[in-house]
């Protein structure tokens, strides 16, 4: 059985304090894109967990969709044994979600196959065990997400947004640029006068430019100093005609927002020619 396992983007990340159990909590507006992996699941006879990919480092015990079918094997005493296929195409270490998704999928799938009945609810329990984006990818609708990501709540409309992405090619640990994060002597959420309030507004009422103007990150200003190519994406989005442009997650892939596909799409090529990897996608 195939399954399409979107990236996202977040148009908004503020970052809370560091709780005790090294979870941040967090205040995110969430949007899933067509950019997806595709995953296979076979069910076999012998008790294993087996993950292959056309990229051979995700075939291992530490890929969160093995983690995902662990966790529902050892709560539910399942015997029954899995076969993962992911062919990878969303970036990783890329603030996409990638793996989250993996193993968001993970969950529901083997729910389905495993004929385990688990309430949506209770996966988003165990999806927080495995990573703070993953009850999100659980829902996967446009939400504001709290908490340390397990309080999801869907927006009452939604919005199809025309998204480059462009990633620089480097990869950065969402843990590393938390502890960074907690480093930093400033705040670096003193200076945001964005209110989540008003892109979630803007974002029922379908106002793209309204929502451009209240896209935020609170990682942009500390990864543009670690990664000045960031800084350099954002300038050349503004050359090509988005109306705005932030970090995606803890990046490096920055998004672009824009007004039309054709405006879109002509950014898309020119970027193209200046950095490795450059998607032209959705939101939905």
């Amino acid at each position: 059985m195939l399954l399409q396992s979107h990236a996202k983007v977040n148009l908004y990340l503020k970052i809370g304090k560091k709780l005790k159990s090294g979870y941040h909590n967090i205040q995110s507006v969430m949007q899933p894109i067509q950019l997806h992996d595709n995953i296979s699941f076979e069910k076999l006879n012998e008790d294993v967990i087996i993950v292959q990919s056309n990229n051979p480092d995700l075939e291992g015990k530490a890929n969160l969709a093995y983690k995902a079918a662990l966790l529902l094997k050892n709560k539910f005493k399942v015997k029954e044994g899995i076969k993962i296929h992911i062919e990878k195409n969303i970036p990783m270490s890329a603030g996409l979600g990638g793996g989250s998704s993996n193993a968001a999928n993970t969950l529901i799938m083997l729910n389905k196959l495993w004929g385990l009945k688990v309430p949506q609810k209770k996966l988003i329990g165990m999806g927080i065990e495995i990573g703070s984006d993953v009850p999100f990818f659980i829902v996967e609708k446009t939400a504001l997400v709290e908490g340390i990501g397990d309080k999801i709540k869907p927006l009452r409309k939604s919005m199809s947004i025309n998204i480059v992405l462009v990633n620089p090619g480097i990869k950065v640990s969402t843990s590393w640029a938390y502890r960074q994060f907690d480093k930093s002597k400033n705040n670096l959420s003193s200076g945001n006068k964005k209110n989540v309030k008003d892109l979630v507004n803007a974002i029922n009422k379908k106002d793209i430019k309204k929502i451009s103007e209240n896209v935020y990150n609170d990682f942009d200003a500390m990864i543009g100093k670690k990664h000045k190519i960031t800084k350099d994406i954002k300038a050349n989005f503004r050359k090509f005609g988005a109306l705005e442009s932030t970090l995606s997650g803890s990046g490096p892939t920055v998004i672009g927002i824009f007004d039309s596909i054709y405006t879109a799409r002509e950014a898309y090529f020119k970027l193209k020619d200046l950095y490795p990897f450059v998607y032209l996608t959705k939101t939905f």
